[in-house]
């Protein structure tokens, strides 16, 4: 399922600071966004076709980002994915490549870097 029309960051955090730092900046930017704090929690929404991209945290309790967004792969939902992680890891970043994410990036992130994703991702 190809995204038309998208215009919503779905942020897919287990920290609640997180969620709502990133929410706070997207808003400043005039970006429309959702977060939700599981990637089961995003998954039982199965509301995919208004968003643009999604930024997802890969350590999350009971499901990984990587096992969200693979999830979402096997529905054949795609959507843009910029996956954020608090420790380097290549084995994390071949299987985030392998599974189409555009972007890896280690927290605390730049905010330049995100913004930039979100910018390409919206078209």
């Amino acid at each position: 399922m190809e995204q038309t029309n998208a215009s919503t960051v779905a942020i897919i955090d287990d920290d609640a600071d997180v969620g709502e730092v990133l929410g706070g900046l997207l808003e400043t930017m005039g970006y429309q966004y959702e977060v939700y704090n599981s990637g089961m929690q995003f998954l039982a929404d199965g509301r995919f076709d208004h968003l643009a991209c999604l930024i997802v945290d890969q350590n999350m309790p009971r499901m990984t980002g990587l096992q969200m967004i693979e999830r979402l792969a096997e529905q054949g939902v795609n959507i843009p994915a910029l996956l954020i992680t608090g420790v380097h890891d290549s084995v994390v970043e071949r299987k985030a490549a392998n599974l189409g994410v555009m972007t890896v990036l280690e927290k605390p992130m730049s905010h330049h870097e995100l913004l930039r994703f979100i910018s390409i991702s919206m078209g």
